[in-house]
């Protein structure tokens, strides 16, 4: 079982609905994923904060009066049952446009505090991973994932002067198995940020650089994580903050990362 299978099981293992066939299998693989767990750990929180915030009201005499009038007769089947139901719910809802008015605002509000209690759940890491995800998403879907396309760093370096107020190391790591395959401007945390696109075999790695004085949390908070399919991996270097995401497996964007960090040790 890899990554990607577990990504499918993991909503399901969360909310206790998984079946016996698969938990073993899970379990294992949870054992010995940090990235996996992570997200397991994730989705659970997430699911408390939900049931949480969650507004429950019970339901008053009256309102079990009217449900109780809407059902059929005790002993009462067939055509006539059925009929009877369907009158007894019609004017179970033939309330009046004020009432009507109020359910409605009190779902709206219900909905809008449980979002809310979510939201502030949300770390920093979690939304900036989430941001780095959904832009590389975006990408992919919509097609436009350079706006630049070269293998020579040296043409891609310099074509960011004058898009961006700061300068990205660009590095060329062809030799361990990255090629270069261009850049594109892109927006993390509401700021234009720097794109580098890498392959690895068939899968893109995009690399958003960014000042390191932008980050969104501390350099003591770099790591590796999973989200949605995608593999993320966080570190600071040289008064920049890299986010390194692609489909690729974990050990290959670890390599990538090694390579990278080696490159940049060596620069002039």
């Amino acid at each position: 079982m890899d990554c990607n299978e577990v990504c499918e099981l993991l909503p399901a293992c969360a909310d206790d609905e998984l079946g016996a066939a698969e938990s073993p299998r899970l379990e294992r693989h949870l054992a010995t994923c940090p990235a996996c767990a992570a997200e397991l750990r994730r989705l659970r929180a997430l699911r408390a904060a939900v049931r949480q915030g969650a507004a429950y009201h019970q339901a008053s005499p009256a309102l079990r009066a009217r449900i109780a009038a809407a059902l059929p007769p005790a002993g009462t089947t067939g055509p006539m049952a059925a009929q009877a139901t369907r009158a007894g719910w019609r004017g179970w809802f033939s309330w009046s446009p004020a009432v009507n008015a109020g359910l409605a605002a009190l779902t709206v509000a219900s909905l809008a505090f449980a979002l809310t209690l979510v939201a502030r759940q949300e770390s920093p890491q979690q939304a900036m991973t989430r941001e780095v995800v959904g832009s590389h998403v975006r990408a992919l879907v919509t097609a436009h994932t350079i706006d630049i396309a070269s293998t020579d760093r040296h043409t891609i370096k310099p074509w960011f002067n004058g898009r961006l107020d700061y300068a990205p190391p660009v590095y060329d790591l062809a030799a361990e198995g990255f090629p270069l395959a261009g850049g594109r401007l892109d927006y993390l945390h509401g700021q234009r940020v720097a794109v580098l696109v890498y392959r690895r075999n068939h899968h893109p790695i995009d690399v958003f650089v960014l000042p390191a004085a932008a980050a969104v949390h501390p350099a003591d908070m770099d790591g590796a994580w999973l989200r949605q399919g995608y593999r993320i991996e966080r570190w600071q270097a040289g008064g920049m903050d890299y986010w390194a995401v692609t489909d690729a497996s974990a050990p290959d964007l670890h390599r990538f990362r090694q390579a990278w960090q080696t490159a940049d040790g060596r620069a002039p």
